[in-house]
């Protein structure tokens, strides 16, 4: 019966230490002073500072503002915004042309128009995207929108968001930890077995 009660013993060990670890990411939320030393969670001890860290990972890896641009600067974007364009002409055209004007005269000035936006919309829509890239890129960081956004969350919600992504990941350091404990407690009792007193 000794010999199982150390493995079990170690098993327990090893998960509730992997809990308190893992608690201890989020609480305690304020300071508490120790004897010689102050104990804080990592999550509100370093929040700001990770979401610097994410904000820079996801600026400078996942999605910078020139990237954005690129993903909507395509010759297919670039179709549809014409298409819309010449739409709406059109429709403005008819709008403010008195109907007194005959259809072969209104055509032809609706075809023109066409035409001549057709010819210029490629050249706008590229100093549109260009000037807007600049400008957005002078005024917006990806960094500092995620960051912001991260430090907006209550504690509390960060720690469900976490929890909610990592869930069974961290479900599997606890358990873990009580394997590690038990094959440790195994080898002891081995040990023990090998080379009695």
């Amino acid at each position: 019966m000794q010999l199982l009660t150390i493995p079990l013993i170690g098993a327990f060990i090893g998960y509730i230490t992997n809990v308190f670890a893992i608690k201890m990411l989020f609480w305690p939320r304020q300071p508490v002073k120790l004897v010689f030393f102050q104990l804080q969670g990592l999550l509100p001890k370093r929040q700001q500072e990770i979401a610097s860290s994410i904000g820079e990972l996801i600026e400078a890896r996942l999605l910078s503002i020139d990237e954005l641009f690129d993903s909507v600067d395509t010759p297919e974007m670039r179709h549809r915004v014409l298409t819309e364009v010449v739409q709406t002409l059109k429709r403005r055209l008819r709008q403010t042309l008195p109907r007194v004007i005959p259809e072969r005269l209104y055509r032809l000035i609706e075809d023109n128009l066409e035409k001549i936006v057709r010819q210029e919309a490629d050249h706008i829509i590229r100093k549109a995207i260009k000037s807007g890239r600049e400008s957005v890129g002078a005024q917006i960081s990806v960094k500092r929108l995620v960051e912001e956004k991260i430090n907006a969350f209550d504690l509390n919600e960060l720690e469900m968001l976490i929890r909610g992504v990592a869930h069974t990941e961290l479900r599997f350091i606890e358990i873990l930890g009580g394997i590690l404990g038990f094959l440790l407690g195994l080898i002891q009792v081995t040990i023990v077995l090998l080379f009695p007193s």
